[in-house]
Parts: structure tokens; C-alpha cells; sequence
């Protein structure tokens, strides 16, 4: 009986190799470019800024007035940022958080449509901040749709949603968080923590 040896011919294997390649090369593609999608946008580089919470200002003292300054870097689109609020305390009602949202708000008045949370944490309507200056929500700026260098948002915290005033008992409220989100991006863009 004759032995016959059978082998692959090189022609064979090459055309074997040639279509394991292309197959892996295809999967491969297929699976870096689908993860490639659900890279977000970087956020904007907000690189400073700077706030301050006024209780009781200019003789107002229902009047509790967060301000949060840009000063350097990228500017933000308004419409692309939501404003986290918790105010904590010793009193049984807190903490407490509220959002605002889609913003701008019109005419610079925040109403509920603003506010996701507990609605009594920020000031709703037209009241002017400071008594007599502009609406409750200020992006102080001569476009109010971009907060850049320079521009100011500020808002109202009332009283009887959490109260920093002073009171012989100690006050009902004692700190509050703010966090700027950029939405787009989801990145904290600006914290900061006032305590009385």
C-alpha cells in the first residue's frame, strides 16, 4: 500500500491567513468605532472661580444671596448647565437640594419650570435682588445666554426654604453646597461650600 501525503499548499494558507486577518481587522473596527460614540464632549475648562453667600444684605434680611463669579477660562453656554443647591443644618426639616435647570430662565426670572427638587429652596418669581436691583436670577452679562470671565449668576435662597440667620438659638441652617454641572459633558465645572 502506498503512503500519500497530503498537506496544505502554501497558495492555501496564505489565502487562510489573508481572510483570519480581514475578519479580526472588521470586528475590531466594528467594536473601537461603536465605543468611539459614547465619548462625551470634554467639558469647558472653567479654570477659577469665585462665590460669596450674603445673609441678610443691605438691610434685607429675608434676603440671602448666593453669587458665583466667573474669572478665567472657557465661557459656558447657560442652557448647558445645571446648578445643584444643598443646604444641611440642624433643623429636623434639612438637608435639603433642589437643581436649576434649563436655564436661561426667561426674562431672567426663575419659576418652577427652573426647579427640580425642593421648589422652596430657591426663590421663584420677578422679586428684585438687593430690594430695588435686578430679577432673582442674574446672569450679569450683556449676553445673559453666556456665563464667561467677569459674569456673575446669583440667585435667592429664602428664608423659609432654609434660614442662615443669625438667631440666638443658632440658625436653622448652617451650610450651604452649590455645584455647577456642565450637562453636556456631565463634569463639575465649579463647587463651592459656604458655612455661616
Amino acid at each position: 500500500m502506498a503512503v500519500v501525503d497530503r498537506g496544505v499548499s502554501e497558495v492555501i494558507s496564505v489565502i487562510m491567513m489573508v481572510a483570519i486577518v480581514v475578519i479580526l481587522a472588521a470586528t475590531a473596527s466594528v467594536f473601537f468605532l461603536d465605543s468611539a460614540e459614547v465619548i462625551t464632549e470634554p467639558a469647558p475648562n472653567v479654570a477659577d472661580t469665585t462665590g460669596n453667600f450674603d445673609v441678610g444684605v443691605d438691610g434685607y434680611q429675608s434676603d440671602q444671596i448666593v453669587r458665583i463669579t466667573h474669572l478665567a477660562g472657557d465661557s459656558v453656554d447657560i442652557n448647558e448647565i445645571e446648578i445643584i443647591v444643598r443646604a444641611s443644618g440642624p433643623a429636623s426639616s434639612l438637608p435639603k437640594e433642589a437643581r436649576l435647570v434649563d436655564l436661561p430662565s426667561e426674562g431672567s426670572d426663575i419659576d418652577e419650570k427652573n426647579i427640580d427638587g425642593k421648589s422652596e429652596l430657591i426663590d421663584e418669581g420677578s422679586n428684585p435682588i438687593d430690594g430695588a436691583g435686578p430679577p432673582n436670577l442674574l446672569i450679569t452679562s450683556q449676553d445673559s445666554n453666556v456665563w464667561s470671565a467677569g459674569k456673575t449668576i446669583q440667585f435667592r435662597i429664602p428664608t423659609g426654604g432654609a434660614d442662615f440667620r443669625e438667631d440666638p438659638n443658632g440658625p436653622e441652617a448652617d451650610e450651604l453646597e452649590l455645584i455647577i454641572v456642565h450637562t453636556p459633558s456631565n463634569a463639575i465645572i465649579s463647587e463651592h461650600t459656604f458655612r455661616s
